[in-house]
């Protein structure tokens, strides 16, 4: 059987949240870290929308968590010309992930280890400035020619070398960090890791996806230390009302996954990052542990079915399905897809009956929002705290729960109270599974397959 991969260090940054243990604390005591967004930033706008949906009137802000000290990152002036702060956000949360493992970056010596990060570069200054330069300078003069068909050329010529002088100056540096690589390059130098450094982005799964090229690196033998992260940048006007388009956001001003009430999601920021390592060499190093890996699965739903990737992550390990008892689920507030995660999870575990094992279900995007890639990341810090501190963490308790879930027949339930977690066998340990659903249409598009793609991540507790 493939080796357990062992999480030794963790760091996070969510709305509210500067790291695993403040989040920890908003996830039991029920706090809600969603805000309006304020004036100091572009989401605050008038109602007309690009698409006629609804927009949110809260989001999960990092406000100043977002704020690094770049200086303290060893980052020469020229490597991040554009000064795009993603950059020095995601290097924090590898330093300070190394930090609770008791590692440190910029080793004498080179360490064997990889660096895998989610990330998308969104709209942001070092992207937007090559296109202001090129795509949107060229269709801003093809615009003004339209209007001014009998304007002189070379009066037009003035004016475009009048606007291209008003735009910040482009710089190498600055295009190459548009695509994120740089990102895990400087990462992985700054921590001595002599292994791959990659980008991945696989929508909300990005995180599990993440994860997953971590654990092959382990268990390959490719590495001995693995940093795996992902980070959702501070949302733009641009990118949210791109992505109205497809997702629906909620209207309210609180998130309750699995509720009757919930009309969509409430969109989040923030990244997480952990340290892993395989189980034996986290003992032989007297490494805290604060839960094991065992088996990631991404993959398409047919039919819709939510069933089939989580009994899968399951099944390669010859799992019984009712040993697990909590489920982080995606519960992002969207009614189909909700739906859709509590009948695979009734599906599999099947109708309760006196005595039968009980699974809790929650989701920390009630506290901080749906942080699309960063998602499943921060399901995964939750859960493992879980597993770490022998506790069910409760979610934000809906008004109305979904009906489904107050079934007394049900072998689900809603964890709305911090409960001490009591194992039903002695010999078997303490299980979690991280789930996590994309933006997937749910309709046949062109050919056989219908539904989206989830992923899940399985848990297990260190014995004591």
């Amino acid at each position: 059987m493939a080796s357990s991969i062992a999480i030794v260090g963790m760091s996070c940054r969510f709305a509210g949240c500067s790291g695993p243990s403040s989040l920890w604390n908003a996830v039991m005591e029920g706090r809600s870290m969603l805000s309006v967004p304020g004036p100091d930033t572009e989401l605050s706008y008038g109602t007309k929308r690009l698409f006629d949906r609804p927009y949110p009137t809260r989001v999960g802000q990092l406000g100043d968590l977002f704020s690094c000290v770049q200086a303290m990152q060893n980052f020469p002036r020229q490597i991040n010309a554009g000064e795009n702060q993603d950059l020095y956000f995601a290097t924090q949360l590898a330093f300070d992930a190394l930090s609770d493992a008791g590692m440190k970056p910029r080793s004498r010596e080179m360490v064997r280890g990889t660096v895998r990060l989610a990330y998308a570069p969104p709209f942001n200054a070092s992207t937007v400035n090559w296109l202001q330069h090129t795509t949107f300078l060229d269709q801003t003069m093809e615009i003004l020619r339209r209007f001014l068909p009998n304007a002189p050329a070379n009066a037009l010529d003035e004016v475009k070398s009048s606007l291209a002088q008003s735009l910040p100056v482009p710089n190498a540096s600055s295009f190459l960090l548009g695509s994120g690589f740089r990102f895990v390059s400087w990462i992985a130098r700054e921590c001595a890791f002599s292994g791959a450094a990659t980008i991945i982005d696989a929508g909300n799964l990005s995180g599990a996806a993440a994860v997953m090229e971590a654990m092959r690196d382990l268990r390959s033998g490719d590495a001995d230390v693995a940093l795996a992260g992902a980070v959702m940048s501070p949302l733009s006007r641009a990118y949210l009302d791109g992505l109205s388009g497809i997702v629906r956001f909620s209207a309210k001003s609180a998130l309750e996954p699995f509720s009757r009430d919930s009309d969509g999601t409430i969109p989040g920021e923030g990244g997480a990052f952990f340290v892993l390592k395989r189980r034996e060499d986290a003992l032989r190093d007297h490494d805290r542990i604060y839960a094991l890996i065992r088996s990631v699965a991404i993959g398409h739903n047919p039919g819709n079915d939510a069933s089939v990737i989580f009994e899968r992550a399951l099944t390669r390990l010859g799992m019984n399905v009712r040993t697990v008892g909590l489920v982080e689920a995606d519960g992002s507030g969207i009614p189909g897809p909700e739906a859709r995660e509590i009948a695979a999870v009734q599906k599999l575990w099947g109708e309760h009956k006196p005595g039968g094992p009980l699974v809790g279900i929650g989701s920390v995007k009630g506290n901080i929002g749906h942080t699309m890639k960063a998602a499943m990341a921060a399901g995964l810090v939750k859960a493992s705290l879980a597993l770490h501190h022998r506790v069910l963490p409760p979610q934000i308790a809906p008004e109305h729960p979904l009906e489904a879930l107050a079934n007394l027949g049900s072998s689900a339930y809603l964890i709305t109270e911090p409960r001490p977690w009591i194992k039903g066998e002695a010999a078997v340990p303490r299980r979690a599974v991280v789930t996590g659903d994309n933006f997937d249409p749910a309709e046949t598009i062109g050919n056989a397959f219908t539904g989206g793609r989830s992923a899940a991540i399985v848990l297990e507790e260190e014995p004591e």
